[in-house]
């Protein structure tokens, strides 16, 4: 039977485990598999890794090893900042959209200054005194009454910190929805759904978090709930690890695209009906004879490069001449195609999953999830309809 010691022990081992585990299999991964624009994430996400990986070594140091874990408390308290801005980079790096400015150094910085104030303040206190706050699991002692706050008060400040980075990252997470719809018509690897849950789940640590306000330490090491978030990051690592290995994620990349260019392009003065009508029909014959939208990785700046344009004015003419953008128009193709085979006599025997990949959908659940799009719009655009009649009768009356 498991004691619990043992499932203590377990708990605070399991995070430092999960972690290194899942940096070592990225390395291994990003060696052999990864595109170039691609690196910069699996750099992220294994410094993120490491730095979970030491934050919850210092953590079971803490419980254990109480004079080692006074020395070294500044390691600790660096981590806890620092893993979640790595882990925000790391969303900012992937949901960057092109011309957006860099990450900036000033959330790095933050910390550093909070964690130099604190290495300062140390240096006046005598080691014994923190020994004993560590010891007493969060005692104030007298005379050092702030100081013994600030040093226990640090789980707080984390649930605080996630708070903050998770609300950054779910901002970001909407901003990118709405511009890679103009880029890729992959639905089901643009939608980031996995993000989402590592969000959720970066948001149910919290509360074990704030909690150390209303109990002490002593109960919150004791107490098996601790093993509820223990469990939650093990889970959270394993998501990231299976959906950065499988390539379930889009990063937006115009490799062969200017400034310069774009705005030549903007520039340009607007063409008349006559010549868009033309334009649209040569568009319309060169998609129907190529039907390029059977390729499920298919993006804007491949079918920019084939029709020897540029991305933002291929962009703007699906946005006018259809009024869509660019991933409902070659999804809405898709299910076009769909349908099509569905007709076909010599597709009877073919499963839906199987005609799915056919029309250019990669998979399945991709087929789903733009289907309920499309019909969810079509009910708006019904519901639009009737109110918009029911106010012109009302006005007629």
């Amino acid at each position: 039977m498991m004691t619990k010691e043992f499932l203590q022990y377990a708990g605070f081992s399991a995070p430092v485990i999960s972690s290194l585990s899942c940096l070592v299999m990225l390395y291994l991964y990003r060696r052999r598999h990864i595109q170039p624009e691609e690196k910069p994430l699996y750099r992220l996400l294994m410094a993120y890794f490491g730095a979970v990986g030491i934050l919850w070594v210092c953590s079971m140091v803490y419980v254990y090893y109480p004079v080692l874990y006074t020395r070294i408390n500044l390691i600790y308290y660096i981590g806890l900042f620092w893993g979640q801005v790595v882990f925000y980079q790391f969303i900012y790096t992937l949901t960057r959209r092109p011309g957006e400015r860099g990450f900036s150094p000033v959330h790095y910085l933050v910390p550093l200054v909070i964690v130099g104030v604190f290495a300062v303040w140390s240096a006046f206190v005598p080691f014994d005194v923190q020994l004993r706050i560590v010891t007493s699991r969060g005692e104030i002692v007298p005379g050092y009454e702030a100081y013994s706050r600030m040093f226990t008060s640090r789980l707080f400040f984390r649930g605080v910190w996630n708070i903050l980075y998770t609300v950054l990252a779910w901002w970001r997470l909407l901003g990118y929805r709405k511009s890679v719809s103009d880029y890729s018509a992959n639905t089901d690897r643009s939608s980031l759904t996995w993000v989402t849950l590592l969000l959720a789940i970066s948001l149910s640590l919290v509360p074990p978090s704030l909690l150390s306000v209303m109990f002490s330490k002593q109960v919150l090491i004791s107490s098996l709930l601790l093993l509820i978030p223990q469990i939650m990051l093990v889970v959270q690592h394993a998501i990231v690890c299976y959906n950065m290995a499988v390539g379930n994620f889009i990063v937006i990349f115009y490799p062969e695209e200017t400034e310069e260019e774009i705005d030549t392009e903007e520039q340009q003065p607007d063409e008349n009906q006559d010549e868009l009508e033309q334009k649209r029909r040569k568009f319309e014959r060169y998609i129907h004879k190529t039907r390029p939208y059977l390729n499920p990785e298919l993006k804007i700046t491949d079918l920019a490069v084939s029709m020897r344009t540029n991305r933002c004015t291929l962009s703007r003419f699906i946005n006018r001449q259809f009024g869509m953008n660019f991933s409902q128009y070659i999804n809405q193709l898709r299910l076009q195609e769909l349908k099509t085979l569905r007709n076909d006599p010599a597709c009877a025997r073919l499963s839906d999953e199987e005609l799915a990949c056919m029309s250019g959908f990669c998979n399945f659940r991709g087929y789903i999830r733009v289907k309920k799009m499309f019909e969810q719009e079509k009910k708006e655009q019904e519901a639009a309809s009737r109110k918009a009649a029911q106010s012109h009768s009302e006005n007629k009356e």
